[in-house]
This record gives C-alpha cells, structure tokens and sequence, in this order.
C-alpha cells in the first residue's frame, strides 16, 4: 500500500506501529493508545473537529517517549 497521499500525523503512526516486532508485548499497549490518540487528533483536524478544551486537556498530558527494543 502506497503512504505518499497520506497526512504525515497517519505516515507517523505507521511507522510507530512497524515497531512493534522489536518492542515487548508488555509495551504493545501504551504503543497502541499513543496511535489511537493521534489518529484521533488527525482525524479531528481533518473535519475541523479538532479544538475545544477537551482536546486541548488531552494534548497537555505527556507523550510517551520512543520505546527500547527488546535485547
């Protein structure tokens, strides 16, 4: 499947996802709620759906950071 038409926020989130082969099933989780969060920012953004306090509180909350391989 081609990614060059897609937003770079959906590109972003696929490339997150390919990593999940190398990080611990116990980290799959917080992988999977990171996506969900900003596929659902995209998605907002793309019909307009995207402010208010709500989302604003939600982007306030800290980010998970890159997640270390399993060795």
């Amino acid at each position: 499947m081609s990614t060059e038409n897609l937003p770079d926020e959906i590109r972003d989130a696929l490339v997150r996802l390919d990593t999940l082969d190398v990080v611990a099933t116990s980290a799959h989780v917080e992988v999977f709620e990171e996506m969900n969060r900003r596929l659902a920012d995209a998605l907002a953004d793309l019909d307009g759906s995207g402010g208010g306090a709500a989302a604003e509180a939600d982007r306030a909350q800290p980010r998970p950071g890159p997640v270390r391989p399993v060795r």
